[in-house]
């Protein structure tokens, strides 16, 4: 094999056969440390030749890279794909059928801007699936800044309903992903790097308080305790396990009772919590919206549309049926039995992108994938919640309820379905301990 007898014409020759450009950079590294060491072996028991023998134990060059062109490609995660894009062209439909009666009731109701949304939904999907880790990782700082940007440009462009700036709401929901982005920043900085991780989360919960969007706040601080835990379990900060685990669990918890506080003392907050455990005290105020879900879910069937009594109809009567109550509605339209199919329907679709991220390699997109499905479970479980009477807060089902919204959500779930893309070539040689390049190359070239 005269024309690969050394080590640079044998990897430029293993090179051309891998054909992703992402993969070719990380494996071909790689592959160049372990005919390296092979030669240095063989130096060191005063071999002639020493490289051309590294060379030829390695076997031939094309079958190498060709396997490692099999092993290290995109892969599209279709299952995935498919059940996301399924879904939300379910939500959009049952969005316009369910409601298709009472465009003159709710001016908002309108087919073509739902079909346009799911239209662009589907694109930001796509991006978002083609966006890998690697770019993330790079722009983790400028993402956390931009972020923190865009709400204030939201804030002050958005219009104001109710006292809240709708606009920044929908930039707001994207913080579990951006802190997940500044706590990669943070990895094996020591302590230094767990204060700065604990700090990072102050501004956003400060963003969601000014909104004011209070949900988004608590998805927030529940998933930013989470990632918190997983990266000090992980040994992330590179000081140990159980003092920067206490650490979080305190600083969060007391993060957490000053929220509590802030809550008990707000008279709103504490009055819709009364009003969601005993709606009847309150029938024509905050417990309206309970009662009238209760009432239409008492006439509800298993199958097919349920029964309503009152001199008004149902949709005169229930506030928000074709928005935050439109889960009320299908059960109230359709049955319980639909109901059930949609929720079991996107628990699975949260449940495979949960196994999936226990298999992920790269903490950045582990700590993505957690952050994507913890703020999607979080959203459904408030709405379910306000559906079936508990209307403490509202919550749109993700995928399901609201345009923008559903946008919004389906690039986050394509920015989850990246981190899976890109697996084989997954690296965090920084912070994981366990890192061993050759070993791995190893591995591969054993399976020729």
């Amino acid at each position: 094999m005269p024309e690969h007898d050394t080590i640079q014409a044998y990897l430029e020759t293993a090179g051309e056969q891998i054909r992703w450009g992402r993969a070719r950079q990380i494996v071909i590294p790689e592959l160049r440390q372990h005919l390296e060491d092979q030669r240095d072996a063989f130096l060191a028991e005063d071999r002639e030749d020493a490289e051309r023998l590294a060379v030829e134990e390695m076997g031939d060059p094309v079958s190498v890279g060709a396997e490692l062109d099999r092993i290290h490609r995109p892969k599209p995660q279709w299952g995935l794909l498919a059940l996301t894009v399924a879904f939300a062209l379910a939500g959009a439909v049952l969005r316009v059928w369910l409601t298709a009666d009472w465009a003159e009731l709710y001016q908002d109701i309108d087919p073509l801007r739902t079909a346009l949304a799911f239209l662009l939904g589907c694109g930001a999907l796509a991006a978002g699936d083609v966006l890998f880790l690697s770019v993330l990782a790079h722009y983790a700082m400028a993402i956390y800044v931009g972020a923190l940007a865009a709400t204030a440009l939201a804030w002050r462009l958005s219009p104001n309903v109710g006292g809240v700036a709708i606009y920044a709401r929908y930039v707001v929901l994207c913080f579990p992903v951006v802190y997940a982005c500044w706590l990669y920043t943070c990895r094996k900085k020591g302590w230094w790097g767990m204060g700065l991780a604990l700090a990072g989360m102050v501004p956003l919960a400060l963003a969601c308080w000014m909104t004011p969007y209070v949900f988004a706040l608590v998805e927030l601080l529940l998933t930013g305790l989470v990632l918190l835990i997983f990266a000090c379990r992980k040994d992330w900060f590179g000081i140990g396990r159980w003092k920067p685990l206490l650490t979080v669990v305190g600083c969060v918890g007391g993060l957490a009772a000053v929220f509590v506080y802030l809550l008990l003392h707000s008279g709103h907050a504490m009055r819709r919590l009364a009003a969601a455990l005993h709606p009847e005290a309150d029938p024509l105020g905050m417990g309206y919206y309970a009662l009238t879900a209760r009432r239409a879910l008492a006439g509800a069937r298993w199958w097919g549309q349920g029964t309503w009594s009152g001199t008004s109809s149902y949709a005169e009567t229930m506030p928000c049926c074709e928005s935050d109550n439109l889960l009320t509605t299908l059960i109230h339209q359709l049955g319980w039995g639909p109901f059930l199919l949609v929720v079991l329907t996107f628990a699975v679709l949260l449940g495979w992108l949960a196994v999936r991220c226990l298999r992920q390699k790269s903490r950045l997109g582990q700590f993505l994938v957690i952050a994507v499905v913890m703020m999607l479970g979080i959203q459904a479980l408030f709405s379910v919640a306000w559906n079936l009477g508990f209307t403490w807060n509202s919550a749109l089902f993700p995928l399901m309820i609201g345009n923008t919204a559903s946008v919004v959500e389906m690039g986050l779930i394509g920015l989850a379905l990246s981190a899976f893309r890109g697996d084989s070539v997954a690296r965090d040689e920084s912070c994981d301990v366990q890192y061993r390049p050759r070993y791995r190359i190893r591995v591969h070239i054993e399976k020729l």
